[in-house]
């Protein structure tokens, strides 16, 4: 009898531990700081090796991107020992030398993304040059359409003629919403039919939680061009894929039509004098009910992070928040 009751108990023991247990993890998945999965493959992506240019030498580097993203280890929201972590509603930061993502914060779920749209829209620019369907210095005229596109432009004329590299340098530094509808009417005919193809270009990299309405970004009758920060990384990777591409977002200041008008990139963490070292990229985004976003890109060395961060609503805690997560990136696997 004796032992039948100390296995009994026993057994109630072991019981009330396994709820316990139960009940802890059901808890820690459903706080709003520990969103994110133990471990997270991104099998969609493909292995590269990357050839470019760094962004503090001007020399030539080669470096490896392997083809699995894991969340394992990941510090998960507001445990990132970072000051105005709080603020930030959702993002993201990865060693893409090693594919751990470092800290996540909401970073699969869907979010406004203003103009980071327009990393794909480049996307599908370099890839129809790849193609043969587009050269970089075909020359573009202006439709009246296009002349129309407002918010951040270079105000386009109709009947002006650039080039497709103009349109696009363009399009990285000063976010010109007019360059994008342009480069999109040039290679795709229509801008509606250059939309499903970003649509179907995001589902053939994996990005589940993006949808394209537009090739710029600004809201259009309610509806919202969104995607996730894990979605966003995924795109910048594949962007490394062109240097020339980080060539004009590394770019701090530059003119377009034949220096009549002065780009300054929106990307303040370029900046030369205040900026961060090694970020070379990639495309900040703002409307009001986007708030401020950017998905920045960092080389140093041949060691390579990707930040993105969506939803903030100050400027300054944007730029303040991203420098302090580079080096703090940077500081968990030393160069």
């Amino acid at each position: 009898m004796s032992l039948q009751k100390n296995f009994r108990v026993l057994v109630c023991i072991l019981i009330v531990l396994l709820l316990g247990l139960i009940g802890w993890k059901c808890l820690r998945s459903s706080h709003p700081l520990q969103s994110e999965p133990d471990e997270t493959i991104t099998s969609e992506m493909t292995t590269q090796t990357v050839a470019g240019t760094g962004p503090m030498t001007n020399t030539s580097v080669t470096y490896y991107i392997p083809a699995i993203w894991t969340y394992k280890n990941a510090l998960e929201g507001d445990e990132l020992p970072l000051k105005n972590v709080s603020k930030i509603p959702a993002g993201l930061l990865v060693d893409a030398n090693s594919g751990r993502i470092l800290w996540a914060k909401h970073s699969r779920e869907p979010q406004k993304i203003a103009s980071m749209t327009k990393m794909m829209t480049v996307l599908l620019a370099m890839e129809a040059v790849k193609k043969g369907v587009i050269m970089e210095d075909t020359s573009i005229c202006v439709s009246a359409a296009a002349s129309r596109i407002g918010g951040s432009q270079v105000y386009l004329k109709e009947g002006e003629v650039f080039t497709l590299e103009e349109l696009l340098k363009s399009i990285m530094i000063v976010s010109a919403n007019d360059s994008a509808h342009l480069v999109a009417e040039a290679i795709a005919g229509d801008v509606d039919t250059f939309v499903s193809m970003m649509n179907e270009r995001a589902k053939e990299l994996g990005m589940h939680e993006t949808v394209f309405y537009n090739v710029h970004g600004l809201p259009l009758k309610g509806r919202h061009n969104s995607s996730s920060a894990l979605d966003m990384a995924k795109l910048a990777r594949e962007l490394l894929k062109y240097p020339g591409v980080l060539q004009w977002t590394s770019t701090w200041m530059d003119t377009f039509r034949n220096g009549e008008f002065k780009m300054v990139n929106h990307n303040s963490l370029v900046n030369p004098v205040s900026g961060v070292k090694g970020v070379d990229g990639l495309k900040t985004g703002y409307y009001s009910q986007a708030g401020f976003c950017v998905t920045a890109t960092a080389l140093r060395g041949t060691h390579r992070l990707i930040a993105v961060v969506i939803g903030i609503e100050n400027k300054s805690v944007r730029s303040t928040f991203v420098k302090e997560l580079i080096e703090w990136g940077y500081l968990q696997n030393p160069i």
